[in-house]
């Protein structure tokens, strides 16, 4: 039998999907983002997040009085997401580029998601 390997590229409507899915299931997100798509944006060389898609009260509560602790908290919040989908897609790992912006500037995360990290995780 053949495998067939699918291209990142071929997966990002999927994980595009999943990261917004995700989101709306946190009541705390999902009441204050007020458009899920322009929140998130999954490129071929980045996964993209645009802070400033936070409702100000939410700016002025969570991220203002600790941008950096709050845009760490919020990788490891969204990791699940990356840990399914290698999952889902049969990847045996993929590397990813994480850009967070807010206010002109941006924060940038790589990590990479190893199939058997999310096996080890899930027991």
């Amino acid at each position: 039998m053949r495998t067939v390997s699918l291209d990142y590229r071929d997966t990002l409507e999927l994980l595009q999907w999943k990261l917004i899915t995700y989101i709306r299931l946190n009541y705390a997100l999902t009441s204050n983002i007020t458009y899920k798509s322009k929140f998130v944006n999954t490129t071929e060389t980045a996964v993209i997040f645009n802070f400033m898609e936070f409702s100000e009260a939410y700016k002025t509560t969570f991220i203002n009085p600790d941008i950096e602790g709050y845009q760490l908290k919020f990788i490891e919040f969204i990791k699940p997401v990356f840990y399914d989908f290698i999952k889902e897609v049969k990847y045996g790992g993929h590397g990813f580029h994480i850009i967070l912006k807010y206010r002109g500037e941006s924060f940038e995360k790589r990590f990479t998601v190893l199939s058997d990290e999310y096996e080890s995780l899930e027991r």
